[in-house]
């Protein structure tokens, strides 16, 4: 969910260190028509911020309603676009309200132990998406909307439905600033659109 578009990355300050992820570093910005969703595709930051653990709200978006709807985001810091697959070294993208700019900071990564995922702040909430989903009216204190994905060929139902399904129904736990030996499942697009018609929701079908 985004209201500006910023151009390029800036990661948390003074908090990282970037490590190699299986290949050299590169700091390389894809070209304009490049298909790579990553500004750094080599990379892989680690924080210097001891973990945390709050609690919060977890809701999702994805294509559908985002605002507008599509996979642009506010500040992106290693994806051009929202997209990742939940891993330490590519997080999936997740928004929170502007409050929280200084206490989570574009760059921050969070893992969702329900879930067994990373994610990465790049995004701003915006109560002026459409009304479906499970976060259209915004986010309000420690909120976290986590992208879901989709893109224009996806069931829009599908969508909402796995969004829905996924939403606890009370605040659970998350950790800031997570170590990077945490078990991962599931990694790749939490909604995806095999198979056809409604697509798969976190391993199974999208029609929950």
């Amino acid at each position: 969910m985004f209201r500006c578009f910023v151009a390029r990355a800036s990661f948390v300050a003074a908090a990282v260190v970037l490590a190699s992820c299986g290949q050299p570093y590169s700091t390389a910005i894809p070209a304009a028509n490049s298909s790579s969703p990553f500004l750094l595709p080599f990379s892989c930051y680690v924080t210097k911020i001891a973990p945390k653990t709050v609690t919060a709200t977890i809701t999702f978006y994805g294509w559908p309603d985002n605002s507008p709807p599509g996979n642009a985001i506010a500040h992106p810091v290693i994806h051009q676009v929202a997209s990742g697959d939940g891993t330490y070294c590519n997080p999936t993208t997740f928004a929170t309200e502007r409050s929280n700019n200084t206490t989570i900071p574009y760059g921050t990564k969070i893992y969702v132990p329900f879930l067994k995922q990373y994610f990465v702040r790049e995004d701003l909430c915006a109560a002026s998406g459409p009304p479906v989903g499970s976060g259209y009216n915004g986010c309000y204190k420690l909120w976290f909307d986590l992208w879901i994905g989709g893109d224009g060929k996806s069931n829009t139902h599908a969508v909402v439905r796995c969004e829905r399904a996924l939403t606890p129904n009370s605040k659970v736990n998350v950790i800031l600033d997570p170590g990077s030996s945490l078990p991962v499942k599931l990694p790749g697009p939490i909604y995806r659109d095999s198979p056809p018609p409604n697509g798969t929701c976190f391993g199974m079908p999208g029609s929950l």
